[in-house]
């Protein structure tokens, strides 16, 4: 039944047309805290080290905040969702170049990894990568390609740095 409506939720969510953005000036300090506040008890019950080392002080940005928290949500839930037990997953936010506003989200956990084959096919819709969730969660393959299409839609990148038995960090600005 899970297996089920996980592929139903996949067929509708290729169907449907992205609704438009809807930019204001907003917090991402407050985001990114909201965030990690939204995964802190699936860490916890995952017994993975959640720390958030967002900045201080971040210029209010230009972005659809509820498509910017999915995005950021994904990245922290599927650090979590990948986790072995007993490991870090970090958040951390930084003012990259302050006359543009430009500040950069970074997920960095210290797992298993991804392959080279993996790293390719990271942001591909429907691509699912070899790494296994660590309790037993599903995997739909479109995560990831979510996160790049919010990201690219504000105009920002998105990019993953990698390597197997070290970690992975997931970031975006």
């Amino acid at each position: 039944i899970v297996k089920l409506s996980q592929d139903m939720c996949t067929i509708i969510a290729k169907a449907l047309p992205e609704p438009k953005l809807k930019f204001n000036k907003s917090s991402l300090k407050s985001l990114v805290d909201d965030v990690f506040n939204q995964n802190a008890s699936y860490a916890k019950a995952k017994k993975v080290k959640l720390y958030n080392k967002n900045a201080i002080e971040l210029p209010e940005v230009k972005m659809d905040s509820e498509k910017i928290e999915e995005a950021l949500d994904n990245l922290v839930n599927n650090a979590i969702k990948y986790a072995p037990p007993e490991t870090i997953v970090e958040v951390r936010t930084y003012v990259k170049d302050l006359n543009k506003k430009t500040v950069v989200v970074e997920v960095k956990d210290n797992g298993v990894g991804l392959s080279e084959e993996d790293l390719k096919r990271s942001f591909q819709k429907g691509s699912v990568l070899s790494a296994k969730p660590t309790g037993l969660e599903q995997s739909s393959g479109l995560g990831l390609w979510i996160v790049k299409r919010i990201i690219e839609e504000h105009g920002g990148k998105v990019w993953v740095e990698s390597k197997q038995g070290i970690g992975s960090t997931f970031a975006f600005e």
